[in-house]
């Protein structure tokens, strides 16, 4: 008789299972580098990063809720034989989204990119909401705002307002894709994207409504017998880091020499987009016995002021990229090199590999 208790519990628990609709997925990160530029002979230029990512969904009707759980490369391991306190578990994103009618919800704490992303990637959307709708020939507009009730400015005791609030609007005109998103106080940002002969061109500008500290990107890319290209130009007229404008996750041609927090974390990076005030270069990628190895050529002018330099300074980046499947993970080995700088600490080469798995 408990026998067949114990079947029957069993049978009941995986026909819940089974008729639930929650998912998990999740990816990994583990990474080795060696990093000399602008280091100096006395500095660590070892360093080691793991990061794991579990993302849950939740699924009734049109209504989804997502919980995302990461570990911040430490874990308990790390902290033996210290105080006992670590870092090792956090809430990375909570939110929900869902219907009403014809318009989309999202609501909750979650990250979120304008436009192209060469000014906002990835960036904390806190306390917020959004709601978006479709409209006759494929066009979406839409509402975001963040913040909710907290103090924008603690001086003033500004709550909210016009500093939290974007209005957004994208869809076709003939073959060009185009997207605006204007925040009235902050900034405007404006999308073009198309495709000409294989070509595929993109531009980005971002209006800084604020400081009027602007930036323009133009990439184009394409392929052509067995090897893909791309190329990119960005222009910031920032010329100083203060912290609003550095955008460390932005890797332009994919890049691991620019942008240190692109791809969860590059431990090869040594500086990041708002370091420089122009960039300028290009990528080539083929395929090589079952390996993807791609080469990046910059020219750079890192602005006065960065992390990198006190003066406005030109330099040059060369980087190698050789990435390979393994076993339902990619490993990736880069070397990347500055050049040219005038602060002789910058001339020197970071190099590491990674293992990425996505589950």
């Amino acid at each position: 008789m408990k026998k067949q208790l114990l079947i029957a519990a069993v049978a009941a628990t995986m026909s819940v299972a089974a008729t639930a609709d929650i998912s998990i997925t999740g990816d990994a990160i583990v990474s080795f580098s060696n990093s000399d530029i602008g280091k100096t002979a006395s500095k660590n230029s070892n360093t080691e990063y793991q990061r794991v990512r579990l993302k849950v969904v939740g699924s009734t009707g049109d209504t989804k809720v997502t919980a995302v759980l990461r570990n911040n490369g430490s874990t308990r391991v790390d902290k033996q034989g210290g105080n006992g306190d670590w870092d090792a578990l956090q809430m990375d994103s909570l939110y929900v989204t869902t219907k009403v009618g014809s318009v989309d919800i999202k609501a909750g704490d979650h990250w979120g990119t304008t436009g192209l992303g060469v000014r906002s990637k990835n960036v904390a959307k806190k306390n917020a909401f959004s709601a978006s709708t479709k409209i006759a020939s494929g066009w979406k507009l839409g509402v975001f705002t963040d913040k909710g009730s907290v103090d924008t400015d603690l001086a003033t005791k500004t709550i909210g307002g016009a500093d939290s609030t974007e209005l957004s609007a994208s869809g076709k005109i003939g073959p060009v894709k185009v997207g605006l998103v204007h925040n009235p106080s902050l900034f405007t940002d404006m999308t073009a994207q198309f495709k000409y002969r294989g070509v595929s061109i993109a531009t980005e500008f971002w209006d800084d409504e604020e400081d009027n500290k602007d930036t323009f990107l133009f990439h184009a890319s394409g392929e052509e017998r067995g090897f893909k290209w791309d190329t990119a130009y960005i222009k910031n007229d920032i010329g100083t880091v203060d912290g609003k404008y550095t955008n460390k996750k932005f890797a332009p041609l994919g890049s691991m020499l620019i942008g240190k927090r692109a791809r969860g974390v590059t431990e090869t990076a040594a500086a990041n987009v708002g370091d420089f005030t122009k960039i300028l270069g290009v990528a080539v990628s083929t395929k090589l016995s079952g390996n993807t190895v791609k080469v990046i050529y910059t020219k750079n002018t890192i602005g006065a002021g960065s992390d990198l330099a006190t003066a406005e300074d030109k330099v040059t980046g060369t980087e190698l990229i050789v990435s390979r499947p393994l076993g339902g993970a990619t490993l990736t080995a880069n070397i990347a090199k500055l050049s040219n700088a005038l602060d002789e600490a910058l001339n020197a080469t970071n190099m590491g590999f990674r293992l990425d798995v996505k589950f």
